[in-house]
């Protein structure tokens, strides 16, 4: 529905982190036009708020959909966000961004991140980042997205996935490729260092790369190569180093501050002396603590050498299996990671769980953990694990092993206590049934478990942390506030009934309390209704300075 919308009675908490008031909203097209008492007498349709919370649309600022936005399925696969409350999604995370694509190198790049695929696929209709752009408004977007240019998918179109520094004619083909992305609208570039191609990449070639981002004042968004290993500091050593040097705001994706207390707590005070340096740093984290990745990441990035064809060609030979099993096992980070051709991060144990399966026979493995595998073929569990990645083509992802709800609770609130920190969902699998709870109720866990029950934020607080927060983060114009002229994007909840009941044990569940959301003035949620026939989202485009 379209046309001017009064909200009427409602408490607008605007985004800014401001106090609450009792408040009207007339909205006129897809802007906020006036705010205060308004009358109805000239008969807009009407929402009544009264005893409800009316915020601006929650914006999601680590998700890696924008896999899915090309696809005519996407406003059905993501619907779980409108009953969140989401109205924007920030997308092209971790390095790898669905454009620009090279397509000499499209069967290399899409096999690498098929996990994170529509489970029918995608067709890259596209070339550039303008391009992409063009085909998503030719077609319509259920949600707002807004793209960072990832530096894998850079690296890749340049290089293909060579195990080697870049040359200086592959880093200006990178930099090309970047500016026109942002030119395009692109809001920044993203790092995802842990992962292939760009665990090769060596510190040099980002600084170089990042430059370009300067004339645009847009953000490094990295994914650090050591974010979980004892080398946490030096990784944020690494990219502060870039973020300086380039004169730029640093934006550090889900970053959880590593398992060891004194590793976390020396990260910490780097990050500190470098924003009283004059550093722009913040970074975002998730609502749960467990994590999930592609399958290929526990492999040694070596064998990723020329592409995934020869990573199969290398793993199914005997002893190069072997070997491979004993780096698994025996894994020791060393720093700096290129010296050996080597992790920082690996991510494997045997309780990881394993999910998107897309051979029948294989889904009885779905949301097992690799020891019940191996226990299911009753052979040794690694054996086991990698005849599986080998038959699904190494399409399937991890999931880090469920912590128990406590354990949730106290990461949560250890890592939210940090004001520069906002929200992301970070899911992979939304298309082939993830078990993560995320997709179904992070943003109402916020502010129903911890803000409401818990009292580790105010109202204000917890809504500023999803809506003005990331869109100040990534440069969102007009975006994440309520105020006259802003985008309406708008969503309006019971503070006292929203809560999220999606658990590990049983996440298929939606949660409760969300009543309306509005894209861009046309409302798309409505008590429990979502119309994925709508398409009210927009590409939000950034600016040059």
């Amino acid at each position: 529905m379209t046309g001017n919308i009064l909200i009427k009675n409602g408490i607008i908490i605007d985004g800014t982190n401001s106090r609450r008031y009792k408040g009207d909203l007339l909205i006129s097209g897809d802007k906020i036009k006036q705010i205060g008492e308004i009358d109805d007498s000239k008969n807009p349709q009407v929402i009544d708020a009264k005893g409800l919370v009316v915020a601006p649309g929650f914006i999601d600022v680590h998700t890696h959909l924008d896999f899915f936005f090309p696809s005519s399925r996407h406003a059905e696969i993501l619907k779980t966000w409108a009953y969140q409350g989401v109205t924007t999604i920030v997308a092209g995370n971790c390095g790898f961004s669905v454009a620009p694509i090279n397509h000499e190198y499209e069967k290399i790049f899409s096999s690498y991140c098929s996990f994170a695929l529509p489970k029918d696929g995608l067709n890259y209709e596209w070339t550039t980042m303008k391009d992409l752009f063009e085909f998503l408004e030719k077609n319509g977007l259920a949600f707002n997205l807004a793209m960072l240019t990832g530096h894998n998918t850079l690296r890749t179109n340049a290089m293909g996935f060579q195990a080697r520094f870049a040359e200086d004619n592959e880093i200006s083909e990178m930099k090309q490729s970047l500016k026109e992305s942002l030119d395009a609208g692109s809001i920044g570039l993203s790092l995802g260092l842990a992962y292939c191609p760009g665990i090769f990449s060596h510190t040099d070639e980002i600084i170089e790369l990042a430059s370009v981002l300067t004339p645009y004042g847009a953000p490094l968004v990295p994914h650090i190569r050591g974010l979980m290993t004892k080398f946490l500091d030096k990784a944020v050593e690494e990219v502060i180093q870039v973020a300086e040097k380039n004169k730029i705001p640093l934006h550090i994706s889900h970053h959880a501050g590593g398992g060891l207390s004194r590793i976390r707590k020396k990260a910490t005070k780097i990050i500190d002396e470098a924003i009283e340096r004059g550093v722009k740093i913040s970074h975002d984290n998730i609502a749960w603590p467990n994590s999930s990745t592609t399958v290929l990441q526990s492999f040694p990035p070596s064998l990723f050498d020329g592409g995934i064809e020869k990573f199969f060609e290398r793993i199914k030979d005997p002893q190069i299996r072997e070997k491979a099993k004993d780096e698994i096992l025996n894994f020791e980070p060393k720093w700096p990671n290129w010296e050996h051709n080597w992790w920082i991060d690996k991510n494997f144990n045997l309780n990881l769980y394993l999910a998107g399966f897309r051979k029948e026979k294989n889904k009885k493995f779905e949301n097992k953990s690799i020891k019940q595998i191996g226990e299911m073929f009753n052979k040794d569990p690694l054996d086991a694990y990698i005849d599986l990645v080998i038959e699904e083509e190494g399409k399937i992802y991890f999931i880090t092993s469920p912590f128990d709800d406590s354990m949730a609770n106290q990461y949560v609130e250890i890592l939210f206590k940090d004001p520069n920190c906002s929200l992301g969902t970070d899911i992979v699998g939304v298309d082939l049934n993830t078990i993560s709870p995320g997709s179904y109720g992070a943003f109402p866990k916020i502010l129903g478990e911890f803000t409401r029950e818990k009292n580790l934020f105010s109202l204000e607080e917890a809504i500023f942390r999803m809506t003005g927060l990331p869109a100040q983060q990534m440069k969102l114009p007009n975006r994440g506030v309520i105020k006259k002229g802003a985008f309406a994007d708008i969503t309006i909840f019971d503070p006292e009934k929203i809560k999220c009941t999606s658990k590990y044990t049983d996440p298929y569940h939606l949660p409760t309390g969300v009543k309306y959301v509005l894209i861009n003035g046309k409302i798309a949620f409505e008590d429990g209704n979502y119309d994925p026939g709508l398409l009210a989202g927009k590409v939000i485009k950034s600016k040059k300075l």
